[in-house]
């Protein structure tokens, strides 16, 4: 007895260390909070530096120096231009976590306890700010310093609406509810203020309607529309609104107040009006080139429609992008799922759709932003895309009528855009590597690529020339010279255009448009030395411009020198903004992808000119660039020429005397800076290694009448369905990065008796994560046989793996150690000399875990979470324990946010020793009725108890034994979101749900529920000598139907239930439950 008593000091004095509660559940423990989660997967290791630079801590890992070095440039100054937004600079200190690209992002554990926890917490949660925000390469930097704009404008956004104390943020979390397009449209305003890329999705919410129906909008979607309202506001009341909105939204914890304290309009006018600026500020051909949307059945057509494809859009799928074959018949097209790509073809002659591959899983997850390209072959038979896989670039290759063909690229991180070379044999790409892009070219037959150069500017959107000889791209350098450099040197974020001849043995680029105000991208060459491109203005407006190379005589001597120069013309102005831009040449048109009514749309831009209408007064000049036409339609060649030393200008000869008379005038002319200036500076980096630290990231106190055990509970003749109500605490504190991770807190009831306590560490550092947890709970019992009172502390260790198969499934195995001991409190001299009793068992666990699933709502989920898992303990050396069983539950959307949802569980005890399945009920329940009276087979040896739910026609126990299954259905419905297209005004309404649901299941002994070992299937009299075992002909299975109500009360998510129970076929009086409880 002495170890076992040593063993309880140590463990006792761990626990007395940390006061904690491990939420981390696992099969029953507790009701049917079953464990499940996504992964995220690690394929390589990450040692972090950090440089300082003024209140912001830059970190970045191996590679990372360079674009962490242009964020440092410029992070004071995006700063600084938060200001008149938010009324107060930001707050310090802030950690800007880089990473080199999004592939790598996602290896990373930033907001893995974030992801579910909102939807899993009935309330009573602070919202802990966090100076924190990531940033990835993209390969584009005016997308870096869009990021950069977005992430420091949601950390002051927090700090605008939760400063304060720990005691603030809990008050002010618990009363205020933003809703998404409220915080995700406000970044996304400020981010992409007057972008292209705004007014597409600002110009279809208006003609679309969509603003009526915000209030239903989350995530992304959500802070698309979000972005209208605020540009609605700034360019109405100002700026300066913005601010005194969100301090009035602060200060009356309503984001309906907050508006109308500002605006002096509620959110249903403010939207009204909102949706009538935009539509009158859309440009006047906006609507003529989109399909009509006026009356139901256009509304529906529109729907469908993606812009003359020959085929009708899915509504379940987003269209990234459409690509059409050199010869026109065919169109490859990539559709998104929820972060699933799915690659089609449609073939216009035949009208006939084909899948070809699918990649990935349907996950939310963060988008990129590249738009995928698809590069065809010469010959029209093949095409070529890339994926990333395992955190690596993929080329996938689809042959027509065959399997897709994969190959690794390998010493970069992404594929940005790619075209084939007209021979077939190679292809140039834009590759992203450590943050930059770079041009590299792919040879087919050999599997090798190789980097044409590697500096520091943007090279993207390269095209061959039609002879195959040249490669016409788009980049920010300044000039036409090569710097084979990666220093962090200040230049612009808008796009040239440039074009690199191949053949010649020095490495040579001509600047084919110099504009440094506008951006030009997606040049697209044409027969000869033409070629296309789209331009975007700084207000966002856009062009689509032609130009081409063309030669003068420049000198006749012994030779005739010619001067090449370039002439560039606006085909047309564009009154449908567009994200990207290509042409079909076999059709002779170009197009552009935008959005109407909710979905991508392949806009018509015009039809590509021909060669012969260059002298035309049809096509306007454009602004700036390399162009040397006048007004008139005409300018003289540049007939300048540079002379060596040994070379002399006979037609314009100077002497010695005349060239330093000239300097010196030369020299008292002041010069003039033509330069654009830039806000990003040279920063010299200081790295630092980073030292492990740890802050809190969450603090919750709520009301709960939960176990919160990640073990059974024990079973010593007396059923404990509920601790009792009382204050449930947890406290988690995280590293910078997410990756290690301390989770304590405790659980007290108002009766002071079940209270628990425990702590946990996680690390996710590695690929396979690892968990250590402790725990220690105790309970007050009476003893059946003496009639004492016992009080147990059970005390239970775990460590747990788990090993990610990708994403949505992985496998977890652990071991566990428990020790229990029983105190008979002394009331009379045989319990007084009673002594303890001591128990420990040790063993291990497996599960594996599916989960798909997403929350886009409170108590709303889409997609498909699934649990098996076996256990084994052996109970000293005596006898073992152990369970088997499965938890499915599947979710499908059917209007709005409205889910039909279904579950499957069960359980089966394996053995000696079992566990005593209470089947009825709901979790968290504030109704204190149990079923005492169904009796419990004393013949089994059952050692632990869990209680199966929910069955709520019935009180706990209403059905027994060593086995359980449950099925279980609902029908969610979110009224307002579903019946109103207004935002709702308090927290209440706009959560507020109906439930229909019906439950069926069973609990028995034996091999199924009608088995003769069943014992409630008999009823067992003995009068001795005799034994009377009688058949009651008792329906063992029960079933329950009804309806509910939840929304979110004072911060707790609060849910009323009223069950009818159908028990050996007679209906029950009708139950009513009230709980703190999400559904399954």
């Amino acid at each position: 007895m002495r170890h076992r008593e040593i063993l309880y000091s140590i463990l006792l004095l761990l626990a007395g260390m940390f006061l904690t509660q491990n939420t981390t559940y696992g099969q029953f423990y507790d009701g049917l909070q079953v464990e499940f989660g996504k992964n995220r997967v690690q394929h390589r290791d990450f040692v972090w530096q950090y440089h300082t630079e003024g209140i912001y801590e830059i970190y970045y890992y191996q590679g990372g120096k360079e674009i962490a070095g242009a964020i440092s440039g410029i992070i004071n100054q995006s700063a600084q231009e938060l200001k008149p937004y938010f009324g107060s600079p930001l707050e310090g200190p802030i950690q800007v976590l880089v990473y080199n690209n999004i592939a790598e992002f996602r290896q990373s554990n930033i907001g893995v306890f974030n992801s579910d926890s909102e939807n899993d917490n009935i309330g009573g949660t602070a919202k802990i700010v966090g100076n924190k925000l990531f940033i990835y390469g993209t390969g584009d930097r005016r997308r870096l310093e869009q990021d950069l704009q977005e992430g420091l404008a949601r950390i002051a956004l927090q700090q605008t609406l939760y400063r304060g104390d720990w005691q603030d943020a809990l008050r002010n979390s618990s009363m205020l509810q933003i809703p998404d397009w409220f915080e995700e449209g406000l970044v996304n305003y400020i981010s992409l203020n007057k972008t292209a890329k705004a007014n597409v999705h600002i110009f279809d919410s208006a003609r679309s309607l969509a603003l009526t129906t915000i209030d239903r909008s989350e995530g992304v979607e959500a802070g698309k529309m979000g972005g209208a309202v605020w540009d609605y506001v700034a360019d109405v009341y100002g700026i300066p609104a913005i601010a005194n909105v969100l301090y009035m939204v602060r200060v009356s914890r309503s984001v309906e107040g907050g508006f109308r304290f500002a605006t002096g309009l509620g959110l249903k006018d403010l939207l009204s009006e909102v949706m009538n600026y935009h539509i009158s500020g859309t440009p006047k051909l906006y609507g003529d080139a989109l399909p009509s949307n006026q009356g139901r059945k256009n509304q529906k057509l529109a729907l469908k429609n993606g812009g003359s494809l020959g085929f009708d859009l899915m509504k379940r799928y987003d269209y990234l992008c459409f690509s059409h074959s050199p010869d026109g018949e065919t169109i490859a097209f990539v559709t998104d799922e929820r972060g699933q790509w799915r690659i089609w073809t449609y073939n216009t002659k035949e009208g006939k759709t084909k899948k070809w591959a699918q990649h990935g899983h349907r996950l939310d997850v963060i988008k990129s932003g590249v738009i995928p390209t698809i590069a065809w072959h010469p010959n029209g038979d093949q095409f070529t895309y890339t994926i990333v896989k395992k955190g690596q670039p993929v080329l996938v290759t689809v042959r027509l009528g065959e399997k897709p063909i994969e190959k690794e690229l390998f010493k970069i991180d992404e594929v940005l855009s790619l075209d084939y070379a007209p021979d077939g044999r190679s292809i140039v790409f834009s590759g992203m590597y450590n943050g930059r892009s770079d041009l590299y070219i792919y040879r087919v037959i050999g599997n090798l690529q190789e980097p044409l150069w590697r500096d520091r500017y943007d090279d993207l959107h390269p095209r061959y020339t039609k002879d195959g000889k040249s490669i016409i791209f788009s980049s920010n350098r300044p000039d036409s010279e090569l710097r084979e450099d990666r220093e962090n040197i200040p230049f612009e974020s808008n796009l040239d255009l440039f074009i690199y001849h191949i053949d010649e043995k020095n490495k040579n680029l001509e600047q084919l448009v110099n504009t440094p105000l506008i951006d030009e991208r997606y040049p697209m060459p044409l027969r000869g030395k033409e070629f296309v491109y789209l331009s975007e203005f700084e207000d966002g407006s856009q062009e689509m411009n032609w130009g081409w190379s063309d030669s003068t005589i420049l000198s006749i001597d012994t030779l005739i020198r010619y001067r090449t120069f370039f002439d560039t013309r606006v085909i047309s102005k564009l009154d449908v903004p567009v994200l990207n831009f290509n042409c079909d040449t076999a059709g002779g048109f170009c197009y552009g992808n935008t959005y109407t009514m909710r979905h991508l749309f392949r806009a018509n831009l015009g039809h590509l000119p021909a060669t012969k209408q260059r002298s035309s007064t049809e096509y306007e000049l454009t602004d700036g660039g390399f162009n040397l036409n006048n007004g008139d339609g005409f300018s003289a060649p540049n007939w300048s020429v540079v002379y060596s030393k040994t070379e002399a200008n006979i037609r314009n000869y100077r002497f010695e005397f005349e060239r330093q008379e000239s300097a010196e005038t030369v020299e008292n002319i002041p010069k003039q800076d033509t330069s654009i200036s830039v806000i990003e500076r040279n920063v010299r980096m200081k790295p630092s290694n980073y030292r492990l630290n740890f802050s809190l990231q969450k603090l919750q106190s709520q009301v709960s009448n939960a176990f919160g055990a990640q073990f059974y509970r024990a079973y010593d003749g007396t059923t404990s369905f509920q601790p009792g109500l009382g204050n449930a605490t947890e406290i988690r504190i995280s590293d910078l990065f997410d990756d290690k991770h301390i989770v304590g807190g405790f659980n007290i009831p108002a009766n002071l008796s079940n209270s628990m306590l425990g702590i946990a560490y996680i690390d996710l550092t590695q690929k396979v994560d690892r968990m250590f947890s402790f725990q220690r709970q105790g309970s007050t019992s009476l003893d059946p046989l003496s009639y004492s009172l016992v009080e147990t502390q059970s005390h239970f260790a775990r460590y747990r793996l788990t090993y990610p198969i990708d994403e949505v499934k992985s496998i977890r195995a652990g071991v566990g150690v428990r020790l229990d001991r029983a105190v008979i409190q002394g009331t009379e001299m045989f319990s007084l000399i009673a002594p303890n009793r001591w128990t420990d068992q040790l063993g291990f666990n497996i599960s594996f875990v599916h989960d798909d699933s997403r929350s886009p709502a409170l108590n709303i989920r889409e997609g498909l979470r699934a649990k098996v898992w076996a256990e084994y303990y052996l109970d000293g050396l005596n006898a073992s324990f152990g369970t088997v069983g499965f938890d499915i539950r599947k979710y499908f959307k059917i209007y709005a946010n409205s889910i039909i949802a279904f579950r499957a569980a069960g359980d089966w005890s394996i053995g000696e020793l079992k566990l005593l399945h209470l089947l009825g009920g709901m979790d968290n329940s504030l109704s204190l009725s149990n079923n005492y009276g169904t009796p419990i087979d004393p013949s089994q040896l059952y050692t632990y108890q869990a209680r199966i739910t929910p069955m709520r026609g019935f009180s706990n126990n209403a059905r027994n034994g060593s086995n359980a299954m449950v099925f279980n259905a609902e029908l969610r419905v979110p009224v307002w979101s579903t019946l109103f297209a207004e935002p709702a005004k308090t927290d209440f309404i706009r959560n507020i749900q109906l439930i229909g649901f019906a439950d069926i299941g069973s609990a028995w002994t034996g091999i199924h529920p009608y088995s003769e070992e069943n014992t409630f299937n008999t009823t067992t009299t003995e009068n001795n000598p005799i034994t009377v075992i009688i058949e009651n002909n008792r329906e063992p299975i029960i079933c329950d139907f009804g309806y509910g109500v939840r929304s979110r009360v004072m911060g707790y998510w609060i849910a009323a239930d009223w069950g009818w129970g159908i028990d050996d076929g007679r209906v029950l009086p009708k139950k009513f439950t009230l709980s703190l409880n999400f559904d399954f």
